[in-house]
């Protein structure tokens, strides 16, 4: 890795396939059915003591509202509370204090935010009462990393693109620490999100739960079996693969700057390309010789990672004519959609992630990527997609720090951590709060492969 400035401590979970749990009327009338017991209820919000543990039931395909119902079921049987709730990324248009403009987006580009939208009932519970006595219909809270990069300030009126396209004017009525609500850059309620047209529901929180009481019940539901359901614990520990948040993403690598085509095609700001993306295509390793346009900041621990593929004699685990034609880096804007314009701005988009030996690592496949390869590539500070929840073996993502010296669990590619490189006072991170955006670790990176990504063809 280089030695320019890195952020500390990144970590995230986001990060291809957008999750999405459509939470329907009829399945929250079914959970709550007499029997059932009381799961969402309307609570007093006055707690003293802060939010404790959460769990997260979210699909990966289709919606499926059994999922919603056993999420249910599972929280009355172990004496928690469940709740529907949404997440996703807007676009931001400005912030304006005292009718001044104090942070903008160029005119028809927008900023990527994103967004964690819970019942107003739950927020207490989940966020802490000082996010929610400051809510309302046109309140927001914004996350401190978010609020310090673009200046902003509680009293700001920030104006968000709906997902008709219309603008919706909202006030930022505090401004709380990342640690408080994770990597939500805003938490408002489900009625500002009716508002923005985030109206499905896409998964289940479930709080006031005891681990071993809520897990016997979740697995009595059979949540932890179903192929396409993913299940996440705030206390499970992070893997050496997740990758950046939205707002970790912003500050290491520049705020993103995006519009909508009129064909529904996505495209980044000239200005945003000219700054953050080298020149053009460049060939990365003599030995290795993928030719990708990257981030400026990336493309130095990429070529690192490739010189010691190179030097370890595994050229040949490297399947450079497919990366040349099929994989790279950027090969312009992607936009993983929930609706039209809602969802996630693919990683690529940011040309901070590099994909190869496609055909051999299709989406949600076993990955088939030399490990000794992916351990490298840890090395030099990059997360890999076989572990993300649904397996994307092709992809290497950005994410500024080394990943290959702590045992972090791993389905795939275990680091192998000598004894002399192990740390005891070193502490694995949890997901956190994370947990609550959290759509799987694979989230934006907007895949299309069906052979249609063609950086190698490109300018």
């Amino acid at each position: 890795m280089t030695t320019r400035a890195r952020p500390v401590a990144i970590w995230s979970t986001v990060v291809g396939a957008v999750a999405a749990v459509v939470v329907m009327i009829v399945a929250v009338a079914a959970w709550a059915a007499p029997g059932d017991g009381a799961v969402v209820a309307e609570r007093a919000e006055r707690y003293v003591e802060p939010p404790g543990d959460l769990v997260v039931v979210f699909d990966l395909g289709d919606v499926d509202t059994e999922v919603v119902v056993a999420a249910g079921r599972a929280a009355a049987a172990a004496d928690a509370v469940a709740t529907p709730a949404r997440t996703g990324s807007l676009g931001m248009r400005s912030i304006d204090r005292s009718g001044v403009s104090v942070h903008a987006a160029p005119t028809g580009y927008l900023i990527p935010m994103v967004y964690s939208s819970v019942p107003a009932h739950s927020i207490g519970r989940i966020y802490g009462v000082d996010v929610s006595s400051v809510l309302g219909p046109d309140r927001v809270v914004m996350n401190e990393m978010t609020a310090e990069l673009i200046g902003a300030q509680a009293g700001d009126v920030i104006t968000m693109q709906s997902a008709s396209g219309a603008p919706v004017r909202l006030s930022i009525a505090a401004i709380r620490p990342y640690e408080q609500i994770g990597s939500a850059e805003l938490v408002f309620t489900t009625d500002v999100a009716a508002r923005l047209g985030a109206t499905a529901d896409t998964r289940v929180i479930i709080y006031d739960v005891d681990r071993s009481t809520i897990e016997q019940a979740l697995d009595a539901q059979g949540l932890y079996d179903r192929r396409n359901t993913r299940v996440a614990h705030s206390w499970d520990p992070m893997s050496p693969d997740s990758t950046l948040s939205t707002a970790r993403t912003k500050v290491a690598l520049g705020e993103p700057l995006y519009r909508f085509e009129s064909d529904g095609s996505v495209s980044m700001h000239p200005d945003w390309i000219a700054t953050n993306l080298r020149p053009g295509r460049e060939t990365l390793n003599a030995t290795i010789p993928i030719r990708a346009r990257c981030h400026v900041e990336v493309v130095d621990d990429l070529k690192a990672a490739l010189a010691d593929v190179a030097a370890a004699g595994l050229a040949s685990a490297i399947d450079v004519a497919n990366a040349n034609s099929y994989g790279g880096c950027y090969a312009g804007a992607r936009f993983s959609r929930l609706t039209a314009q809602i969802g996630f701005l693919s990683r690529h988009s940011y040309g901070m992630a590099l994909d190869t030996n496609t055909v051999s690592n299709c989406l949600g496949c076993r990955p088939q990527m030399n490990c000794d390869v992916v351990r490298i590539f840890r090395k030099h500070g990059f997360a890999w997609g076989g572990n993300f929840r649904s397996p994307d073996g092709m992809h290497f993502e950005w994410v500024g720090e080394r990943r290959d010296l702590i045992a972090y669990p791993s389905t795939y590619c275990p680091n192998i951590v000598p004894a002399a490189d192990l740390t005891e006072s070193v502490t694995v991170p949890t997901l956190g709060l994370d947990v609550v955006t959290d759509v799987g670790d694979e989230h934006g990176h907007g895949h299309e492969h069906g052979h249609e990504h063609d950086e190698g063809h490109g300018p």
